[in-house]
């Protein structure tokens, strides 16, 4: 017997998003990071897909900014003041989720111990056994290979957060970053933003920050061939319905 069968318009449109999006990761990987490096001698990169933002009642609500704290532990590194406080001004303003941050790093030669930088970012220590994981499956064991990596060459595409200070010594000696912020938007074969993304990207980049835009074309699947441009916004002018990404 011979069926034909087909995915309901949802459900095409939820496959051909995780495509793209996965497309836009191997790039930033494979061509986009070492770039970043090269060109721009950053020490470190990490390109991560976990986003949230700050709007009451919200699942990305984040009133105590523990994530932009925890990114920095879970990843073993101990941001600059003024740095954190980027990543809180970031967040304070998005009222919407992107597709990811693009976090550039460079060590400043300096460290701290693990027990003085969570202090300084407010939290408490380790005697008190806090635990602070995100709500992705399996972070633990996915964050572990991915700070391999990072330790090894330098980057990362981060999927989950996890840090359980019991497992780390106070005295622990981590490097601290300094460094900048962009956020990430990834559209498949459209250039449209909605209503929502235009006004909180336009206040984000209002306020200094870069917005990397990435437009995925299909060429064709049969021969594995897709088409990725990029755009850099700084300009909240640049910002509208239809992004001239040509």
């Amino acid at each position: 017997m011979v069926l034909r069968f087909s995915f309901n318009p949802r459900e095409l449109s939820g496959w051909k998003a995780r495509i793209t999006e996965r497309l836009a990761e191997c790039y930033i990987e494979k061509n986009l990071i070492p770039k970043l490096k090269r060109e721009e001698g950053w020490d470190i990169v990490i390109f991560s897909t976990l986003t949230w933002f700050s709007v009451p009642d919200s699942l990305g609500f984040n009133p105590d900014f523990k994530d932009e704290k925890l990114f920095f532990l879970a990843n073993r590194l101990l941001p600059r003041h003024e740095l954190l406080n980027n990543f809180k001004e970031l967040t304070r303003t998005l009222s919407n989720c992107p597709d990811g941050f693009l976090i550039k790093l460079r060590k400043t030669g300096g460290s701290k111990t693990l027990k003085d930088g969570m202090v300084e970012m407010g939290l408490k220590s380790l005697r008190s056994s806090i635990c602070l994981s995100s709500i992705a499956s399996r972070a633990e064991s996915l964050q572990e290979r991915y700070l391999d990596t990072l330790k090894e060459h330098g980057y990362a595409i981060e999927k989950s957060l996890s840090f359980d200070s019991e497992k780390h010594e106070e005295n622990e000696q981590l490097p601290i970053v300094d460094g900048e912020i962009e956020i990430v938007e990834v559209k498949s074969g459209k250039i449209t933003l909605a209503r929502n993304q235009i006004e909180s990207y336009t206040e984000v980049v209002k306020k200094g920050f870069t917005l990397r835009f990435f437009l995925v074309n299909t060429i064709s699947f049969e021969r594995n061939e897709f088409e990725i441009k990029e755009k850099l916004i700084r300009d909240p002018n640049e910002i509208k319905t239809r992004v001239d990404i040509s």
